[in-house]
């Protein structure tokens, strides 16, 4: 069975079996029972994501003969349906405009048969122009003149993955729908729909796979899982499937990221040459880890807001690194696997990587033993106080907010999770004249706490804590890294294990 066979068998029929894009559905069916439809739409959205089905669908509902009063969905039966479900309707003309880009096929195909009245009376005839942007700039000047005067009973559905590309003017006389990515969960239960319908048995593990590798498109999905099925087995394992998906190691890219946040680097190197070894795609795996980061990044920052597309035991994984990974971390770990895998020609596959991993690893080692301004002792720090800027917190007081830092950001929950998450990256720097200073990383943070109604919350939290009320001011902390480690309580423990690993002093 090939991959084109299982996209056209499963092509949906009827809007209930349309997958994802539920507000363009519904409104699509609204304005057919309603009659209240415009003369121009438009389909804007990454390929593979339905614009052309619900085009079909509904053109195809629109000129039904036998469709129920009060109802959107076609009966597929009547001679109208068949005719265009069997692309032989005059009342339904699609254009490819990819490959009639030129003003003489526009007056053509389109200017000169939309002059012709439908043959279905009652009905319409639909325009569907899929890739519309190739028009050229004449072919859109002629199609705009119909858009701006179109025939009775012509109504034009036009299809773009690149909206930037098409002209304002055209636009402007469209009834404009975007459509999103088809989120993960909805691909994989059409997949597993499918695989049913087919009997043949495919692991979670691989649809899951398949669904990530589409990127939200249901028809790369549906194409993948027609290629995998293709190779006549009734049931599919990861060996089956890796001849047309590449391998995929997230577990493994968890296991590396927990070494590097451990500060182990024996343990990252090793696996990664394993992994090569064992003929890893180092170009793939580099990316994958990329994204994975990137997923814990946005996570940490966004909250539960951000919907993480993986298994249920990494989207665990992935929410236990949120809270572990200090965000400054990540962000340096990024950087630096995408500025390492800039290197051209590398005459071993994984030097870059481990050249990143070694990096970031003397990176944070060096960060962490920078020495701390001595918080509790405020002599020593009152003949700095100019040059510091007044970072100067009493010692009791410190140890006290040290030990509370935690219970405050819990509490802060209960106002906003994302504020919570945004407090657990920051420190106290001083308290001078009743004001406390709460050290942060980035303008984005200050931004985000620096809001009338959150420092009222915390200005009652603290005093709930401390017993006594201090004023708030969040400031960006020049010397972060630093500050925050010592903050947190990393000993020079961890600082001599690092320096185990690496063999040597780190200067």
């Amino acid at each position: 069975m090939s991959s084109e066979v299982i996209y056209r068998k499963y092509r949906p029929q009827t809007f209930k079996d349309v997958v994802g894009q539920r507000p363009i559905n519904i409104t699509l069916q609204n304005e057919i029972i309603s009659g209240q439809l415009v003369h121009a739409y438009l389909f804007v959205g990454p390929r593979g994501t339905g614009k052309t089905t619900l085009a079909r669908l509904f053109t195809r509902s629109l000129n039904c003969l036998a469709r129920q009063k009060n109802q959107a969905e076609p009966c597929n039966q009547c001679q109208t349906c068949l005719a265009i479900l069997e692309n032989r309707s005059t009342d339904v003309i699609e254009i490819d405009a990819a490959s009639n880009t030129g003003v003489d096929n526009v007056r053509e195909n389109i200017i000169s048969n939309a002059q012709i009245y439908p043959f279905n009376r009652d009905g319409y005839k639909v325009f569907i122009i899929d890739e519309v942007h190739m028009l050229s700039k004449s072919a859109f000047n002629a199609l705009l003149k119909t858009l701006e005067e179109p025939p009775q009973k012509v109504i034009f559905i036009l299809a773009t993955t690149e909206i930037h590309k098409v002209p304002e003017t055209i636009i402007s006389r469209c009834q404009r729908f975007d459509f999103k990515k088809i989120p993960q969960k909805e691909i994989i239960k059409k997949l597993t729909e499918i695989i049913e319908w087919e009997n043949i048995k495919v692991p979670d593990s691989i649809l899951a796979e398949i669904a990530r590798k589409a990127d939200g498109s249901l028809r790369d999905a549906e194409s993948l899982l027609g290629q995998i099925i293709s190779l006549g087995s009734d049931k599919i394992d990861e060996d089956l499937a890796s001849l047309v998906l590449s391998r995929s190691h997230w577990h493994e890219i968890d296991n590396l990221i927990e070494a590097l946040r451990l500060g182990n680097l024996g343990a990252a190197l090793n696996q990664i040459n394993q992994l090569v070894g064992e003929g890893l795609d180092v170009t793939t795996f580099i990316l994958d880890l990329v994204e994975y980061l990137r997923q814990i990044m946005l996570y940490q920052i966004i909250g539960p807001g951000f919907t993480l597309d993986f298994a249920d035991d990494l989207v665990a994984a992935i929410k236990k690194h949120a809270e572990d990974f200090p965000l400054a971390d990540l962000s340096a770990l990024i950087a630096i696997i995408l500025d390492k895998n800039n290197i051209k020609d590398s005459l071993i596959d994984q030097l870059p990587l481990e050249l990143a991993c070694v990096d970031y690893l003397l990176a944070k080692q060096k960060n962490e033993s920078t020495v701390y301004e001595n918080l509790s002792s405020p002599a020593k720090n009152a003949t700095q106080s100019e040059i510091k800027k007044n970072r100067v917190i009493p010692g009791d007081c410190y140890q006290t907010l040290k030990s509370s830092w935690p219970a405050l950001i819990e509490k802060t929950k209960v106002l906003n999770h994302s504020i919570a998450i945004v407090l657990k990256s920051s420190h106290p720097l001083s308290v001078v004249d009743g004001v406390l200073s709460i050290g942060l990383e980035f303008d984005f943070y200050l931004q985000q706490l620096n809001k009338p109604e959150v420092k009222n919350h915390l200005v009652a939290l603290i005093e709930e804590l401390l017993g006594e009320k201090y004023k708030i001011s969040f400031i960006i902390d020049e010397n972060f890294a630093a500050n925050h480690k010592s903050f947190k309580g990393h000993g020079e423990k961890e600082v001599d294990a690092v320096l185990d690993t690496f063999g040597g002093d780190v200067l």
